[in-house]
Parts: structure tokens; sequence; C-alpha cells
């Protein structure tokens, strides 16, 4: 017998086929081939760039490297899909999910590493957790508008991130934050395998910290508990920069603000007395007010950036 799904399914998915089409519009736009182009154009060179540095990986493939990007890429989609299901069908809230889907992607590429048997005591060098990153943005393409249509499965998965108060620009906005935060997260990785004293590679690892828990809480606590209110705006938002009025709380700020704080101590031995008290004044509040002042969507690059600028500071300026 021939495996149907059930009708209310069947109906579900149709709606949610209907209000894509109402939210995106039915016809595939010059804007959107448009930003389409850009996307691929930047993975191609970007994959350029790292078969240029690293062309043995593709010359010689390592049976562990490809089947960390194979898992990886496997539990994102279906991390994507389950939260999309439960979006649709379990009233599941589409920030929630955003958020699960969000963190999700920034911490597969190092947690599998870890998780690797033979992995699991050092960290990753900067050209593998390059590819990784690359690797990761490939299932988008999946889920542009004229592909995600022929598919339920791939409704379900976009509707994991699709906010209503982000359409049209719902991948736009989720992939160049994306992209903008691991070039930040690379960024400061190279600068710290530069440092003569080599554990301080782990502190590489505190954004990630910050973003995934600290920027991971503040939506869904902001969601839930979030009574007091501040306006922000997005990057780009219908032809304009800093544009748009979106709000966030000070309730989910605050989780910033906690988790940057608490998130410093395991580094507590690879700064200097008088880095490590300066980091604990200064570090949590600096964080959350660059979470606040982020635009909509954009805020993980930023506590990215404003952190691995800060924790270079501490290492250039401070004895």
């Amino acid at each position: 017998m021939i495996w149907r799904p059930p009708h209310d399914f069947t109906a579900a998915m149709e709606c949610v086929i209907k209000t894509d089409m109402g939210a995106y519009g039915e016809e595939w736009t010059e804007d959107e081939s448009r930003r389409t182009y850009t996307f691929l154009v930047c993975l191609i060179l970007i994959w350029i760039f790292l078969v240029y540095l690293d062309e043995t990986v593709l010359i010689r493939p390592d049976l562990t490297f490809w089947s960390k990007l194979l898992l990886q890429n496997t539990l994102l989609c279906l991390v994507f899909i389950i939260c999309g299901y439960s979006v649709i069908f379990k009233g599941l809230d589409e920030s929630y999910s955003r958020k699960i889907s969000h963190v999700f992607a920034y911490a597969l590429p190092i947690s599998l590493h870890f998780l690797w048997p033979q992995d699991a005591t050092k960290l990753p060098g900067s050209l593998e957790l390059t590819w990784a990153c690359w690797f990761q943005f490939i299932p988008f393409l999946a889920l542009i508008k004229p592909v995600r249509r022929r598919s339920r499965v791939l409704m379900m998965a976009f509707r994991a991130v699709d906010r209503v108060n982000d359409r049209p620009y719902t991948l736009t906005w989720m992939l160049s934050q994306l992209l903008g935060n691991y070039v930040a997260i690379l960024l400061l990785h190279f600068y710290l395998t530069s440092q003569k004293d080599i554990r301080r590679v782990k502190m590489a690892v505190l954004p990630m910290v910050i973003n995934v828990l600290g920027d991971g809480l503040a939506e869904p606590v902001g969601v839930r508990w979030g009574k007091n209110k501040y306006r922000t705006s997005a990057l780009w938002y219908k032809g304009a920069f800093c544009a748009g009025d979106f709000e966030r709380s000070y309730e989910g700020s605050a989780c910033v603000y906690i988790v940057s704080l608490l998130g410093l101590v395991p580094f507590r031995k690879l700064l200097t007395a008088t880095q490590f008290a300066l980091s604990i004044v200064f570090l949590p509040i600096t964080m959350t007010l660059c979470e606040a002042w982020a635009p909509h969507t954009w805020d993980n690059p930023f506590l990215t950036g404003v952190c691995g600028l800060f924790m270079i500071c501490i290492f250039e300026l401070v004895p």
C-alpha cells in the first residue's frame, strides 16, 4: 500500500503554501534572483579561496572530515524540519523555533568536533572550522522560493525560521547574519592562534557562548516575560538602511549580561588578574549594549565582532 498523508496534514500544508505566496508573492522576482545569484557567487568565491588554501581536502578526502560535515548538515536539516512541524501542527511560537534553529546552526560545527572521539581534546583548526561553516550554507539553497514550494518537507523546514516580522527578508537576513558571524569568529580564531600562549585559542568559544546562550535565551525570555520593551531597526528594510520598527525587551537583554558574566569564569586562568578584573566589569556591559543597539536579526555578528575586539584590546593593551 502507498502511504498517503492524512487530510488534515495536506490541508495544513496547503494553507502554509498559500500563506507563503501571500507573504512572498507567487512569482520569482528580479530582486530575488539578484539576491540568490549574489549568494551563489559568494559561496563560489569562498570555495575557490578555501581550495587555494587547503586543496588537500578535495584531493585526498579525509573520511572523518566528510563524515562530520555530512552529519552536521543532516542534523541541521532535521532540526529545521522538526521545528517547522512544531510551528505548524503543535503551536510552537515561531520566535522560539527560529532561535532553536539558530542555536543549532551556530553550535553544530564546533560541537561535533568535540564530540568526535579523536578530536575531543583539541580545538579545530581555522581551515577546518571554515570548511565546516561553508558547507552549512549549502542546504539553505533548498529553501529559496521556487524550490521550497515543490516540497511540503522543505516548506516545513522554512517555517522553522520564517517569522512574520522578518518577511520578505527572512532568508536574506538569516544567511547574511550567519555569514557575518562566521567571518567574525574566524578572524578572532586566526588572531588567537597567532598568540604566544596557544591556550588562548580556547577563548574563541566565548563569543559563541554569548551568542548561543545569551542571545539564544534573550528572545524566548523576551517573548515570555518581556514586559519592558524598546525599539530597534533592521540593517536593511524596504530599500533603506537602518529602517523598520522592531521590538526587544530589557528582560531579554539581561540574559546577555548574565551569560557574558558567567561565561568569563572558565577562562580565568587564561587572563592576568588585571585582564580578568577589567573583563568582568566591562565585557558584560559592552555585550548588553551591543545586543541592544545591534540591527534586528543582525545582533549575532555584532556580538561576536565586538566581543572579539574587546578580547584583542585586553590582550594587546592590558598587562
